[in-house]
């Protein structure tokens, strides 16, 4: 037995609390040492069957840790238990009609995280009318929340990865920005897809490119260069205004379909015309053709919007992010009978670091899981591209699972084994200092140790 003695910290919801602690290392191999000492964290995991009542490995399973990502199996689980995988977001057209003919019209969001301005385009093009004589209403009424968690660190608003939530999603709710060098040194073209105004000073080069985008009120600030030999720079940016970015994306639209008409958004259905005709509908692909991919490259915005909208199907309006979790809470006990009082649900991405989860009601959760084989078949592979797992190749080749991380926290939870032996695993690390690969290859280690790198399920009594 070989003792380590080492200096432990995690976060505990809003505090910091310093742990001074002993971690015995039973029939660890010195490789474990070292990466363990290399990568000093605070780890808490649990292991076993699908179907055992008790783990067969533990340790600090019941401390409640910020899962990153790895809350995303919660929102992917419950959306295909209480939506159904056949479920469709809905984006509807409507009309308000005087004499007979077409006086205002609305378009009703429905927070359809993928829905796209060719879409709006193909829904308006059945509007015979070109001149609206009243009023064209964007009706985002359906989700009551602000668009940016006040839960989230600041520094992420205005990223890629954290976009507004809204009902009225476009375009990935992302302004599309691209940067071509000109034809000889000096000035570089720069234009977005959302119709912004752009301050450029990126300038045409031989030096490496590098561009930097502000966003400043209702503008674009860009800085930087490009390289004269260089191909063309896309950069994706998130609107700090939803209600500016979808009028301006919806004047594109307009002018596509060649409709004329008066634009107000409206986030209070009250003010909406009384007696109002459906014209058509646009339908997203169904949940089991969305859910896959998002959860394979761990997009925010779909688990995001899948959060609000299993709350709102409640029939509950919240106002507040947080104000979500006791319905959360209530469809996890009604839906999986598991109870996790204690925990804290304040988005569905993962992306606030006040939510917070023991391990081993993750662990519970994926066991019950398991029955939902459209969840399972989801989550991505070692190696498999173009998702959160397609560096990890080392992990043996039956894993299935779902990946978390940001700065100071990683995470891995999901399935690994043959059918007849499937083992449920969580693994948690939190409060280290990046770079976060070095804690991803602890915990790689730590899975094929385990469990075995040629999938034998041979597992070694093995502690981080």
């Amino acid at each position: 037995m070989a003792k380590s003695l080492i200096y432990l910290y995690f976060m505990n919801f809003k505090n910091f609390i310093f742990v001074v602690g002993a971690v015995f290392l039973m029939g660890c191999a010195s490789t474990h040492e070292q990466l363990y000492e290399k990568k000093l964290a605070f780890y808490s995991y649990i292991a076993g069957g699908v179907e055992d009542s008790s783990p067969s490995l533990e340790y600090q399973p019941d401390v409640y840790a910020t899962p990153a990502s790895c809350q995303k199996v919660v929102t992917a689980l419950l959306s295909y238990k209480v939506l159904g995988s056949e479920y469709r977001f809905q984006t509807q057209l409507m009309a308000a009609k005087k004499y007979g003919k077409i006086h205002d019209l609305v378009i009703r969001f429905s927070g359809d995280p993928t829905l796209t301005s060719q879409d709006l385009i193909d829904l308006l093009n059945i509007v015979n009318a070109r001149n609206i004589p009243g009023t064209i209403f964007i009706d985002a009424s359906g989700f009551k929340t602000p668009p940016y968690s006040p839960n989230l660190v600041i520094d992420d608003m205005g990223t890629a990865y954290s976009t507004p939530v809204s009902a009225s999603s476009l375009d990935q709710n992302l302004i599309a920005i691209d940067i071509t060098p000109g034809f000889y040194i000096g000035q570089a073209h720069i234009e977005n897809d959302a119709g912004y105004s752009i301050d450029s000073n990126v300038i045409t080069n031989d030096q490496k490119s590098k561009v930097s985008i502000k966003q400043d009120g209702n503008a674009l600030k860009a800085t930087g260069n490009i390289h004269i030999a260089g191909p063309i720079i896309t950069l994706k940016k998130s609107p700090k205004n939803i209600e500016n970015f979808i009028l301006k994306k919806f004047k594109n639209i307009l002018k596509a379909v060649e409709i004329q008409g008066r634009v107000v958004y409206l986030t209070d259905s009250s003010k909406l015309p009384a007696k109002l005709e459906q014209l058509g509908s646009h339908f997203s692909k169904p949940l089991s053709v969305i859910i896959p991919p998002a959860l394979k490259r761990s997009d925010n915005l779909v688990f995001d919007s899948l959060y609000l909208k299993l709350i709102h199907m409640q029939g509950d309006e919240i106002n507040e992010w947080q104000d979500g979790d006791k319905i959360i809470k209530q469809l996890l006990k009604t839906h999986f009978l598991i109870d996790m009082d204690g925990a804290l649900f304040v988005d569905g991405s993962g992306l606030s670091r006040y939510n917070r989860v023991q391990p081993r009601q993750l662990f519970k959760l994926l066991q019950k899981g398991y029955e939902v084989k459209d969840f399972v078949a989801a989550l991505p592979y070692p190696g498999e591209q173009l998702t959160t797992l397609a560096n990890r190749k080392g992990l043996p080749s039956s894993l299935r699972a779902k990946t978390g991380g940001m700065s100071g926290i990683s995470g891995l939870c999901g399935y690994v084994g043959s059918d007849a032996s499937k083992q449920v695993f969580v693994v948690i690390a939190n409060s280290f200092k990046p770079p976060i690969s070095e804690t991803t290859s602890t915990i790689d280690e730590f899975i094929l140790d385990y469990f075995g790198s040629n999938d034998d399920s041979a597992k070694q009594n093995i502690v981080l």
